[in-house]
């Protein structure tokens, strides 16, 4: 089974890096977005195709001849609401299903995650389970539902 390939926007370098080591089986982080405009430049390019390297310098784009496109956008607790929203209005970015954080949800995962070595654990398990409750899966990646997904 081939991985899926997801981008991750995040503001803080580290925790993306340490996301992207932790989503390692069926969902793979090819693009890492650390700001609106590097969303605005790169994801509109990605999405049509074209090879585009991050300008993060994380993910799997940074070493691969040709850029694979996300199949999802991920995005971290450093992005405003108004940030998803603004993201969302970029050529071709509403066709994809984004990720956002749900504080309902977050709160299941338990005071002690949100401070211990568990925390980064717990947000990729939360991604990638609302991942696959919204039928982001090998082979029907383009018949999900282009929305926002709570997570």
């Amino acid at each position: 089974m081939a991985p899926i390939p997801v981008a991750l926007c995040g503001k803080n370098p580290n925790m993306a890096s340490r996301f992207t080591d932790a989503m390692n089986d069926e969902f793979h982080v090819t693009h890492v977005f650390t700001s609106v405009g590097a969303v605005s430049h790169e994801l509109p390019a990605l999405l049509k195709g074209e090879s585009i390297k991050p300008s993060s310098g994380l993910g799997s784009n940074c070493h691969s001849e040709k850029s694979q496109a996300p199949k999802a956008i991920i995005v971290g607790a450093g992005f405003s609401r108004s940030e998803l929203d603004e993201m969302r209005k970029f050529e071709g970015c509403k066709d994809i299903p984004w990720l956002y954080p749900d504080p309902t949800k977050m709160a299941g995962t338990g005071f002690r995650a949100l401070f211990g070595g568990d925390f980064m654990t717990s947000v990729v398990n939360r991604a990638k389970s609302t991942m696959r409750e919204n039928g982001l899966e090998e082979g029907k990646e383009d018949q999900v539902k282009p929305d926002v997904w709570g997570f």
